[in-house]
């Protein structure tokens, strides 16, 4: 009874934080594996263990592994999320990434290994493709996107913890050194499932599952402090989902016809823009960097190990800087504004980053300085763009009927595609020199007009403004054109508010119909 009590209590801001604190111990191992992972593979007892990973391939499956076990993950969270619940899903999630977690810091032999971070993998699949969505569906539209970046920015805090920890383990003189990062990873997952409890289930999942009067109640409590049930702003939000669940219920057609386009709502639109974040973000070329970093200053730019080590923590601290003031950026200068600079800026760090390798035979110390200058820039970039802004995206792009489906297709872009970068980063650095750099130059830039013609902006709506712009009655287009201002203000348009008013006019008839109805067969029965 205790217990229940404490879980009920829990209303608005301090709901609010738990709710964000449980997703970001989610959100925080996928950073925290990069970062350890980066530090273990050039540690001297590990490589002892496993002497395989000296192979460049065999460092790749090594590092790479972990993405495929995501993908798979990512996979049954599109199969069952919706079934299970954002929160069951996130509680499975945990389940596996514990049993890869421990199979990995007790291996011996390489197979335990690798067979640790496919489970370990395959549980953080279902962890990543529903804490940002989770997050989302709970959180007030001029919120959303803040909170969303304290998610996020918990995989960059991980990172940078990670690597100043695999830094001061090089120092232990036994297996240890590289065991004890490794069963450092449950600590988020112990923290995620301790708070759990404490927070309803997303009022939009109940919703679907037509389970109303929780959804009312959880929405009570994530709206503010202590509000009542029948204040007008628990009221109208409800009618609001309602009635946009509704709209969509009413239409829904077959895949094929999805498939083809002939929805209203356009779902497949709609699921290739979340995909597409995550395939620009990974060929932005940050895993390339992020599992790799000390390899990268050890063989292309000639630092000692222990030099490398230092830098990659100091890059990491930078990092997490840079992606913490996207937390002031992302309702300010929106979503769009945030991807087409950081790919302008990212395509410029790796054209020098480039230049810099390849000009280091004439001048070392010189050369590699702006090589090493340029590899922070970029992180500082990626950081407060990139590194944030397509995972927000993702999870607020979808329709509600779809949002599992396409959270967990955008997740699982991530992962193929990660999967692609880590393998072939160490054959590229090894054998093409700063010719590297330059593949990932180009993708940027090429990435440009990809998001000034197909991304509109969603900072400042609720996710309901963002079906009612996907609507085909909307007038909006697959290309936008350059006039339109609805797709690019950071502002909420009056569109969309004109929408939300007819949607709440539309549920409180119904309500009110449903209600008389009722009075009525109530008043026949009583004669």
């Amino acid at each position: 009874m205790a217990k229940s009590g404490v879980r009920n209590r829990l209303t608005g801001y301090p709901l609010e934080i738990v709710l964000t604190a449980a997703n970001s111990a989610a959100q925080a191992w996928y950073g925290y594996d990069q970062g350890i992972t980066a530090g273990i593979l050039i540690s001297s007892y590990f490589i002892d263990t496993f002497p395989q990973t000296k192979n460049s391939d065999i460092q790749g499956i090594t590092a790479s592994s972990f993405s495929l076990g995501n993908l798979a993950g990512c996979l049954l969270a599109a199969l069952c999320g919706d079934k299970l619940g954002r929160k069951n899903t996130l509680r499975l999630g945990a389940f596996w990434s514990s049993i890869g977690a421990i199979l990995q810091f007790t291996s011996f032999h390489f197979p335990q290994l690798i067979i640790g971070r496919l489970v370990n993998g395959f549980g953080n699949g279902l962890i990543s493709s529903t804490c940002g969505m989770y997050q989302a569906e709970c959180s007030r539209g001029p919120r959303r996107g803040k909170l969303s970046v304290i998610v996020v920015l918990h995989n960059v805090v991980f990172y940078c913890i990670a690597s100043w920890l695999t830094l001061g383990c090089s120092y232990i003189n036994s297996s240890a050194q590289w065991r004890l990062p490794m069963a450092i990873q449950l600590v988020p997952c112990i923290v995620m499932i301790t708070l759990l409890p404490l927070v309803p289930e997303s009022p939009r999942w109940l919703i679907m599952k037509d389970r109303r009067d929780e959804a009312h109640e959880a929405l009570r409590r994530f709206l503010g402090k202590d509000l009542s049930a029948d204040e007008p702003i628990v009221v109208n939000e409800l009618l609001s989902i309602e009635e946009a669940y509704n709209i969509e219920r009413q239409s829904r057609i077959s895949f094929k016809e999805v498939i083809l386009c002939r929805d209203r709502s356009g779902h497949l639109k709609r699921l290739l823009l979340g995909c597409g974040g995550q395939f620009m973000q990974q060929f932005g070329g940050i895993n390339a960097l992020n599992y790799y970093f000390p390899i990268i200053l050890t063989e292309n730019i000639g630092l000692s190990e222990f030099m490398a080590r230092v830098l990659t923590g100091c890059n990491a601290t930078s990092y997490m800087i840079s992606s913490a003031l996207c937390f002031w950026m992302i309702e300010r200068f929106g979503r769009r504004q945030l991807m087409l600079g950081g790919l302008g800026l990212q395509c410029l760090a790796y054209v020098m980053v480039s230049i810099a390798v390849g000009s280091q035979a004439s001048a070392p110390f010189e050369w590699g300085a702006v090589a090493i200058t340029f590899l922070f820039f970029y992180y500082a970039v990626f950081g407060c763009t990139w590194g944030m802004v397509p995972w927000i995206f993702g999870s607020e792009i979808n329709s509600m009927a779809m949002r599992t489906i396409g959270s967990a297709s955008a997740t699982s872009t991530n992962w193929l595609f990660g999967f692609v970068c880590t393998q072939f980063t160490p054959t590229g650095i090894r054998n093409i020199g700063y010719r590297f750099y330059i593949i990932f130059a180009a993708f940027n830039l090429l990435f440009v007009p990809v998001v000034y013609f197909l991304y509109p902006e969603t900072s400042n709506r609720t996710l309901e403004d963002i079906d009612e712009y996907f609507d085909k009655d909307s007038g909006h287009h697959l290309i936008i054109p350059f006039g339109d201002k609805a797709a690019k203000s950071t502002a909420r348009p009056q569109e969309a508010i004109d929408a939300e008013m007819r949607r709440v006019a539309v549920a409180d008839k119904t309500a009110e119909a449903k209600k008389s109805n009722t009075e009525h067969v109530e008043e026949i029965r009583g004669v």
